[in-house]
């Protein structure tokens, strides 16, 4: 495996890692609005939007940058130069390794939030109160839906894998 494959992989990784945390910003947003108890004017709720957009505008970038345009990113931070060898010797394919890598995310984030989950759950079954009163109720959501993401990486690597290296070729 050449150096530039290396830094390849590990950048698509840690893209895909930053897609994944990136997750937690809408309910994070609204337990912000549901903290106001209706106390919140029109300049507050712009302002929330705005950074609301801004942050999703700047994950989104990060995400494009690190996952569609590797090349650029080791262009730029030359991280090819000043290495002994110009060969790492691993007998593995770089779509296996970042299938590997995705399954290994899918069963982190699967494994963090089942207990979130399944603590806020019995949170909610202990209030007896309906959903749409639960005070956590987007959270409830964030991390079944979590938990969904999590169990999709898990069965479906080698196709996401294969997406990533399909739209790296075309760019």
């Amino acid at each position: 495996m050449q150096i530039k494959t290396f830094w390849t992989i590990l950048i698509k990784i840690i893209g895909l890692w930053i897609f994944l945390s990136s997750t937690s910003i809408l309910p994070q947003f609204f337990t912000t609005l549901s903290y106001t108890n209706g106390s919140l004017d029109t300049e507050s709720l712009l302002l929330l939007w705005l950074i609301l957009l801004g942050t999703i505008f700047i994950y989104i970038l990060i995400i494009r940058v690190f996952l569609f345009k590797t090349n650029w990113i080791i262009e730029k931070l030359k991280l090819e130069n000043n290495f002994a060898e110009e060969r790492i010797d691993l007998n593995i394919k770089n779509s296996t390794v970042l299938t590997i890598a995705i399954i290994f995310i899918g069963g982190i984030i699967l494994v963090e939030s089942l207990p979130s989950f399944f603590g806020r759950l019995f949170d909610f079954f202990r209030q007896k109160s309906l959903l749409k009163d639960y005070s956590d109720t987007s959270w409830l959501i964030y991390y079944f839906i979590k938990i969904i993401i999590g169990y999709l990486l898990l069965t479906n690597g080698k196709n996401i894998a294969k997406y990533i290296e399909k739209e790296n070729i075309d760019k």
